[in-house]
């Protein structure tokens, strides 16, 4: 995104900003929680979202950090003349205002012609200069932000896109091969986001015609010399063509839907289509109240050991049959499988790579962080209340006291919602909200490909808009009936996400102050350590950073102790990286 000086800056309000941002964080993984939180125990769950909401705040408010303090940063990251003795401001071309050039006087308290009120000394080592250079964060509340100390930059000055992002940051921290491959993992970072959400949008609609219709149909190759293109299905699933004989490419209904929504919502800037985003976030809202209700009535059915043939109980074998109702009972605290949780609610919070495109359109770095951290809030709260209130019945479909269920993805859960007559009229709208909410976070993952192909791949615009909007329903289309597909998303996510989203901010943090202080003072280099906050964001970059190779390791390996030795061996590596 390139700023016309000609034009008025565009920004995003503070609502925007939430809203963008809470629909990013509406992803595949929000369907799992109510298995996950029966796994995890109810205390350990909530423990767990509590922290993933303080640590994903956290990540986002250093990497707006990072984006802002660019603008005290020679405008966004420019080279400054490492001969100069003094401090100079730059004139800054895109708000068209010209700051006089100041220079400190040898001898007396003059600049020029003008008298100054103090005339900050040349430092005469590292350590001293670290400890002049100030930081200008919000409010002025914490000493972070690298400034000039006799001018700071207009108030209305807005943060390039270009420079600011996650790779142009990297380009600025580790020069053209650090830029390079964060460019590499901002764009399998998007695609693995965007598959794994438009396949779950397909799905959704899918879904929704075959419990308003009947069935769903697509096309697809003919399996056999007698089998038809056409390929229908009347099960109501997230995969409803599994197990029917279709080929593993089709174009289904809910395909052609979902990829006509996103690809005209690709065809728009993110601040021109932020109204439809501020009711895809409605409609994300009340499906998550609804859901929660109808989750509750279940539960209170399971517990209250009733026929379960009512509208609120579900499809339910008789007591006789199953024993008891304790098939559905979920631990208070730590449940059977806690290690096996800490990823899928740690990923629901993976969106931070994809904030710069909104976070650089605010008028003002207090809005810009304070709206991704309510964001983090407002989206943690959604998972408390789906996971809790959903635990005991996705524990009663994997013990088998449904009759024929064994599908426990939250939307599946509310199709059982009214026993054999299926889920209520208004169910089914709230599930098709909840569809049509999926579809607001698909562009907003496109952009970040797009942009990143644009800026820092050299590609026209017409191609990145096909590689990064169309060529992912490509893949869909070809893969929506592969048994692989899911595996693969889950693990490519495992793999690079946890990374890119949480590790890689705070490191880029922590260097560029260290690149700009040296820029700033004249220095071919300056290692400083500017107080708590660095201490704390090194502290958190090492925990996480630990938390999610211990994370992949227990995947792979299923192993506790193995698990535990990842972490120890990572925290050890990466605390003794220097920047």
């Amino acid at each position: 995104m390139v700023t016309d000086p000609a034009q008025p800056a565009k920004c995003l309000s503070y609502a925007g900003i939430l809203a963008v941002a809470a629909n990013t964080m509406n992803g595949p993984a929000f369907t799992t929680l109510p298995g996950v939180a029966a796994d995890a125990g109810l205390g350990l769950y909530v423990i767990l979202i509590a922290i993933s909401v303080a640590m994903a705040s956290f990540v986002c408010r250093r990497m707006v950090y990072a984006m802002w303090s660019s603008l005290d940063s020679n405008d966004g990251g420019g080279d400054i003349d490492a001969e100069k003795e003094g401090y100079h401001a730059v004139e800054n071309a895109e708000s068209g205002l010209a700051l006089q050039s100041l220079a400190f006087a040898s001898s007396d308290s003059k600049v020029g012609d003008e008298v100054v009120d103090e005339i900050i000394p040349i430092a005469t080592d590292a350590k001293e200069a670290a400890a002049q250079l100030h930081h200008r964060e919000g409010d002025h509340h914490e000493d972070e932000r690298l400034i000039s100390p006799i001018t700071s930059p207009p108030q209305n000055q807005q943060p390039l896109l270009e420079k600011t992002s996650i790779v142009g940051q990297s380009l600025e921290a580790y020069g053209s091969s650090g830029g390079y491959y964060a460019a590499l993992a901002m764009v399998a970072s998007a695609l693995c986001l965007a598959l794994a959400q438009m396949m779950l949008c397909a799905g959704v609609v899918d879904e929704m015609f075959v419990a308003l219709g009947g069935k769903s149909c697509a096309i697809g190759w003919p399996t056999s010399d007698d089998a038809s293109w056409i390929h229908c299905s009347t099960h109501a699933s997230m995969k409803p063509f599994m197990g029917t004989g279709a080929p593993t490419s089709l174009l289904s209904i809910g395909w052609f839907v979902a990829a006509s929504a996103s690809v005209a919502m690709g065809t728009v800037d993110l601040d021109d289509m932020i109204g439809l985003q501020y009711f895809l976030f409605g409609c994300l809202a009340c499906s998550a109240v609804r859901f929660s209700y109808v989750l509750n009535n279940m539960a209170n059915a399971l517990s209250e050991n009733d026929d379960y043939g009512d509208s609120t109980a579900g499809r339910m074998l008789a007591e006789e049959e199953v024993g008891s109702s304790e098939g559905s009972l979920v631990e208070w605290f730590v449940g059977p499988n806690p290690f096996q949780t800490v990823g899928p609610i740690m990923f629901n919070f993976a969106f931070i790579v994809t904030s710069p495109s909104s976070v650089c359109l605010a008028k003002k770095e207090t809005i810009a962080y304070k709206a991704l951290g309510m964001a983090c809030v407002a989206m943690g709260t959604m998972y408390a209340m789906v996971g809790l209130t959903g635990a005991s019945v996705s524990n009663a479909v994997k013990n088998g006291m449904y009759e024929g269920e064994t599908d426990s993805n939250l939307l599946s859960l509310i199709m059982m919602s009214g026993g054999e007559d299926g889920a209520s009229m208004l169910d089914l709208c709230i599930i098709a909200l909840f569809g049509f909410s999926t579809v607001a976070s698909i562009p907003v993952y496109c952009l970040l490909a797009k942009e990143t192909l644009i800026t820092d791949a050299g590609v026209a615009p017409l191609p990145a808009f096909l590689l990064s909007n169309v060529l992912p329903w490509v893949i869909v289309a070809l893969t929506y009936n592969a048994a692989f597909f899911d595996a693969f998303v889950n693990w490519s996510g495992l793999l690079i996400l946890g990374y890119t989203n949480f590790s890689m901010p705070l490191l880029l943090d922590l260097k560029l102050k260290t690149v700009r202080a040296a820029r700033a003072m004249g220095e071919n280099m300056v290692s400083s350590d500017d107080g708590s906050t660095t201490k704390t964001t090194k502290s958190i970059m090492v925990l996480v950073t630990a938390s999610i190779t211990s994370v992949i390791v227990i995947s792979i390996a299923n192993s506790l102790t193995l698990a535990a030795a990842a972490f120890l061996l990572t925290a050890f590596m990466v605390a003794g990286v220097k920047v």
